[in-house]
């Protein structure tokens, strides 16, 4: 499961990172503690793990951990911040081995759209298109995007919801 969690956060910032590249985000969403639900649906050349040599019980956590790979949702809370809405990096992965240029196409108050690419470790492709609802409290986001990796293709799709839970985020960043 945490695999397939960090492998979907990290696509997920990939795409969200498409927002500030060269400009802050003019979406209008209100600061503070926010609860998302993104849809994950990945396919194509999903990555093969050899658990052979492994002993059973590490081999079952494997076999389930790609299982979760194919479709999923995962519901999780974070916290956004005045500073994490005006760096030119909003989101953006922490990965050196990944350069990664954006086109931002639309940057509205209630819609942001990018095209991403990136080469190295992995070259990926994609779009990205989000929406906030009026008065900042809401939004919905498609994401689509295509990875090729050692000469084997994947593709996501991610459908995201949010929803504005306050203005203090307690906890949780």
């Amino acid at each position: 499961m945490f695999a397939t969690r960090t492998i979907a956060s990290s696509i997920l910032l990939v795409g969200v990172a498409t927002v500030a590249m060269a400009q802050a985000p003019a979406l209008d969403v209100k600061l503070g503690l926010w609860e998302n639900t993104v849809v994950t649906d990945m396919s194509g050349a999903v990555p093969k793990v050899d658990t052979s040599k492994m002993p059973p019980e590490q081999a079952a956590k494997i076999a389930e951990m790609m299982k979760g790979l194919g479709g999923h949702t995962i519901v999780d809370k974070n916290c956004l911040t005045k500073e994490d809405m005006a760096k030119d990096s909003f989101m953006m992965p922490e990965d050196s081995k990944q350069k990664c240029t954006r086109t931002i196409t639309t940057n509205t108050r209630t819609t942001f759209a990018a095209t991403v690419n990136c080469s190295g470790e992995r070259d990926t492709k994609g779009e990205i298109n989000v929406e906030s609802s009026a008065g900042g409290t809401a939004y919905t986001s498609t994401m689509k995007m295509a990875t090729m990796s050692n000469g084997r293709a994947m593709n996501l799709t991610m459908k995201m919801t949010g929803k504005y839970l306050g203005p203090t985020c307690g906890d949780v960043k």
